[in-house]
């Protein structure tokens, strides 16, 4: 994880650390150049960024088309956001989507919080959740589905802001991927896209039992590794759909869900026969849940106890429960 701080009280050099993040703009600033105040705090972890930033004038800013996905939250001030086809009009506790075209935006006087994500890591996990290509994943408007669905996405990032302070978290790649991960899929279900849009369904394919054990056997053996359909399809020479197609017909659920069964089934047996000083914090994180909640939950829906239950009857102290 990386932390980068930038602050500057000059207007122009503002706008390229700006140009630096966000691809080149033109901007025209209102207000004394003696009141101008910006300033980022960015946490990094692969494929993620989290960014608090400050910005304490007004003005109107011509932006090139920005590839990835990106969004702000203002905790203060008002924003607006203006394409050819769409206007986006926020305030304190509103969150909107950074458009993918060239766009007007109007600043004034901000502080926001901007989560980004490499628009591939969105649709690949789009299309690993519902089969539709990742080439054909796009969003289609700038603001999320309801207020429901702004403070779900709320939550969810300020939880992964909170977890990139977590060591554990960062020092472990499965835990690190599937905190990600929550953000990328999250910002699915929040955002309009063409998942919602399209009708897709995967076409027959010849697939068989063969090819499907195969895969399985690959995610078996690589179940504490960072996985994606993409390497597990390439482990079995098929294409992404094909594999998503035969899980579905002769598993009946999709790779990644078989992968989570998996792991919980892993983390299940290491609380069976726990090593010393095991934790259920620890487990859950070895096994890619970031979110000691969530992983309590799976568990539950599955051997109908509590993991805490599970590490107690193996014999685990109370205090070997969760990490101190």
């Amino acid at each position: 994880m990386t932390r980068e701080v930038v602050e500057t009280s000059d207007p122009e050099k503002g706008h390229h650390l700006i140009a630096l993040r966000f691809l080149e703009h033109r901007a025209r600033i209102y207000g004394p150049r003696a009141s101008f105040r910006y300033r980022r705090v960015t946490l990094r972890v692969d494929d993620l960024d989290i960014s608090e930033t400050r910005y304490t004038m007004r003005n109107r800013t011509e932006s090139s088309p920005y590839p990835d996905f990106a969004t702000v939250t203002l905790t203060h001030g008002r924003y607006a956001v203006r394409t050819r086809n769409e206007e986006l009009h926020l305030g304190p506790g509103m969150t909107g989507r950074y458009p993918e075209v060239g766009a007007t935006h109007m600043v004034d006087d901000i502080t926001s919080v901007v989560v980004r994500l490499p628009m591939t890591r969105i649709a690949a996990g789009a299309a690993a959740r519902t089969g539709l290509p990742a080439t054909n994943f796009r969003f289609t408007a700038l603001a999320p589905l309801s207020s429901e669905m702004d403070l779900l996405w709320q939550s969810v990032t300020s939880f992964a802001r909170q977890q990139l302070g977590v060591t554990a978290v960062l020092a472990s790649p499965l835990a690190r991927s599937g905190l990600v991960d929550l953000v990328a899929n999250t910002a699915v279900a929040v955002f309009p896209n063409t998942t919602m849009t399209i009708h897709y369904l995967p076409g027959q394919s010849d697939v068989g039992h063969v090819v499907v054990r195969r895969a399985a056997e690959f995610i078996e053996a690589h179940a504490a590794e960072p996985l994606t359909v993409g390497q597990i399809a390439a482990a079995c020479e098929i294409s992404q759909r094909a594999l998503q197609a035969a899980f579905r017909r002769h598993q009946g659920q999709s790779p990644m869900a078989f992968l989570r069964s998996v792991r919980l089934r892993q983390a299940h047996m290491d609380l069976r026969h726990p090593e010393p000083g095991q934790t259920v914090a620890r487990t859950a994180r070895r096994w890619g849940w970031a979110h000691l909640g969530r992983f309590a939950q799976a568990y539950r829906e599955v051997y109908g106890c509590h993991p805490n239950e599970t590490l107690r009857a193996a014999g685990a102290p109370r205090s070997a429960e969760r990490d101190a």
